[in-house]
């Protein structure tokens, strides 16, 4: 009964003792915690830093092990510098405050200019915009007036990309919320894509508040999860996601480490680490941002995906041996 009532638990760790496993290191994790103080585990509820990144466009890439094609979204960071810090001590939690791209000068406010006074670089070119980036602890924190490139995220790392989506204008119920729509048979006239009845009889006598009915469509914040990252061009900052990603074109998107899927401690991402570099990776100022191509693919493993016995025959090979 007393394992039961969770004493100093935490979110994103294990409530009850752990009875079985096939990993030895968990038991010691459990048992002797002070031994890994230096690299706790990555749980689903810490976050690091977020980035900003403009959306070029969708291209297809093919894998040179394999060759097969992938649908990519390509993301371009466009000077992503941390503006600013928020504490727990001042402000009630941690976050990280990025400013990413470029405004003119003379479309900027003063009050607007006073706030970038302390960085000349952003003094005489002001970010297109600001965006707040949570994080678990203060050690996650990056530093000030630092540039965060493309090599932030891990190749083979899923993430959470969310932004505006695109405006389709006034649309009808069947294009804003699937409606099948009226039969298409004898007796239904002018009236194929109509609504149909929004209402009841006298009681109620009125249109709920709510109602799916036509109206404005898109422009809405919407997020996609789990996404993975299938390639990084370190040098171009470009980071290209495998899947679509919501919005236009030349829009800003907010990058965040995948809170469901994130891969870590798995051969999917590059390099199998444990946790995501903190509070962020040892760039190279040869390499990171200075406009040649530098590309890092992430693991394809040993199975051909295009190969649907490929399994099979491994499995009868080692039952041969």
């Amino acid at each position: 009964m007393e394992a039961k009532k969770y004493p100093n638990w935490k979110p994103g760790q294990r409530k009850r003792p752990l009875i079985k496993t096939h990993n030895e290191e968990e038991f010691e994790r459990e048992l002797l915690p002070e031994n890994f103080l230096d690299n706790p585990i990555w749980t689903l509820r810490d976050k690091r830093c977020g980035v900003l990144a403009i959306k070029v466009g969708m291209m297809p890439v093919w894998d040179d092990t394999w060759g097969v094609r992938h649908p990519t979204t390509v993301l371009w960071l466009d000077r992503n510098i941390v503006l600013g810090h928020k504490t727990v001590e001042k402000h009630g939690y941690n976050a990280v405050k990025v400013a990413a791209g470029e405004r003119k000068l003379k479309n900027v406010g003063k009050c607007i200019l006073g706030q970038y006074q302390h960085d000349p670089k952003l003094a005489k070119s002001p970010p297109y915009t600001v965006r707040e980036f949570r994080v678990t602890d203060e050690s996650n924190l990056l530093p000030l007036n630092s540039t965060i490139h493309a090599r932030h995220f891990v190749p083979g790392q899923n993430v959470d990309v969310s932004g505006i989506s695109k405006g389709k204008g006034f649309q009808g119920a069947m294009k804003r919320h699937n409606f099948k729509g009226m039969p298409a048979t004898h007796g239904t006239s002018l009236s194929h894509r109509a609504l149909g009845s929004t209402g009841q009889c006298q009681d109620p006598g009125k249109v709920f508040k709510g109602k799916k009915m036509a109206g404005r469509m898109g422009t809405d914040r919407v997020t996609v999860q789990n996404l993975r990252i299938l390639k990084i061009d370190r040098g171009r900052n470009l980071i290209f996601v495998k899947g679509h990603v919501p919005g236009q074109n030349g829009n800003f998107v907010e990058i965040r480490d995948a809170i469901k899927k994130p891969l870590w401690r798995t051969d999917k991402v590059l390099d199998s680490l444990e946790r995501p570099p903190l509070p962020s990776f040892d760039y190279d100022p040869e390499i990171d941002g200075a406009g040649m191509c530098h590309e890092e693919f992430m693991p394809l493993g040993e199975e051909d995906p295009l190969d649907p016995d490929y399994m099979d025959t491994t499995i009868a090979i080692k039952a041969q041996a």
